[in-house]
Order: structure tokens, then C-alpha cells, then sequence
């Protein structure tokens, strides 16, 4: 948990995949569905309060950033842009694909897992 927080991974919408910014799209600023479930996944099972709150924290920003995209753009995204709030990643070979699978099932469970206050805004926080 310690290591994760000082990495630089943690960004304002998600985790960075990598911290190498070359374009590609397994690299920063691009954060991808699976990566963002595997970590929260692995810090909620923790006996730790400290990592089941960061789990926790970092659940609600990747839900935040997916609905201000999908209210932006009508879809889900397969990666997005983890230092901007509600903007879908880039780089590649290819246009970034939209209506995927595992951006709808990280955010469902994550929902399943934390839930969301009914009084919590779900915009970006600025």
C-alpha cells in the first residue's frame, strides 16, 4: 500500500498503467479497467482500514471518471486518461474502442463492493 501511494501510479481519475509516457497505450496517462479492479481488489481484502480506504478512494475516482465520460460521450471507454477526470485514454494503433466489456464490469463491481452515497456528487471534483 505504502509503495503504491509513493509510485506515482496514483493519479486524480485512476492508477497509471506505466509512468513512461511514450505515446502507447499501455503507458501514462492511460489507465485500463482490469489493472484499476486487480489493486482495489487487492487492498479491500486487506486487514488493513488504511488500505481498504484507499481501495475504497480509488474506486470512486475511476466510477467518477467513467460516468462524466459516458454523460460526455453516450459510451464506455477500455482505457481512460487517469490525470484527467472523464476523459478517455489514447495512444496505440488503434482508435480507443468504446462500449468494452471491462470498463462496464469494473465499475458494476466496484458499485456492488463500495456503493454510493445517494448525497456524494459523482461530477469530477475540481
Amino acid at each position: 500500500m505504502r509503495s503504491l501511494q509513493t509510485s506515482g501510479l496514483v493519479c486524480a481519475a485512476g492508477i497509471a498503467t506505466s509512468l513512461t509516457n511514450s505515446g502507447q497505450q499501455w503507458d501514462f496517462p492511460n489507465g485500463w479497467a482490469p489493472l484499476q479492479h486487480m489493486i482495489v481488489e487487492g487492498l479491500a481484502r486487506s486487514k488493513l482500514i488504511e488500505a481498504r480506504s484507499m481501495a475504497k478512494e480509488i474506486a470512486e475516482r475511476w466510477i467518477r471518471t467513467n460516468y462524466v465520460a459516458y454523460k460526455k460521450t453516450g459510451a464506455m471507454h477500455e482505457k481512460y486518461d487517469v490525470e484527467k477526470c472523464g476523459e478517455s485514454g489514447g495512444g496505440g494503433e488503434y482508435v480507443v474502442q468504446t462500449g468494452f466489456g471491462w470498463s462496464n464490469g469494473v465499475v458494476l463491481a466496484f458499485l456492488e463492493e463500495f456503493g454510493w452515497p445517494r448525497d456524494q456528487s459523482i461530477d469530477c471534483i475540481s
